[in-house]
């Protein structure tokens, strides 16, 4: 499994649409998370990926359960995803998770949660 495929099924294993960052379609229903696709390999340290969580709600309750789930899901000594090669360490960032305002409406909600991945791969 490519490193890219190894993210796309990490992140659509949570009930819900998940999109590479760059890929959300205009028709996409909330809730949906999007993720940046941003790889690397073995001994160049490790990158930044940012996913987001996306709602249409007038409660804060599901975004925030979300983004413990991913939490839980990662564990705080991160998650080995295996891919072609190696493997893609995903650990917690830091700050984990930050809730952020939609200036298109107030019941957009957004999480944004700070990731970093390191590449335990050859290429």
């Amino acid at each position: 499994m490519t490193k890219e495929a190894a993210l796309q099924q990490f992140f659509g294993g949570f009930g819900m649409a998940a999109y590479p960052s760059t890929s959300v379609p205009n028709d996409a229903i909330f809730p949906y998370l999007t993720y940046e696709v941003i790889t690397s390999a073995f001994e160049e340290g490790e990158v930044s990926l940012t996913v987001n969580l996306w709602y249409y709600t007038a409660q804060e309750g599901p975004p925030n359960a979300k983004a413990r789930e991913l939490a839980a899901a990662i564990g705080r000594g991160g998650r080995l995803l295996r891919c072609d090669g190696g493997g893609i360490w995903l650990k917690r960032g830091s700050p984990w998770c930050q809730s952020l305002a939609d200036e298109a409406s107030r019941n957009i909600k957004r999480r944004q949660l700070n990731m970093t991945a390191e590449y335990l791969t050859a290429d």
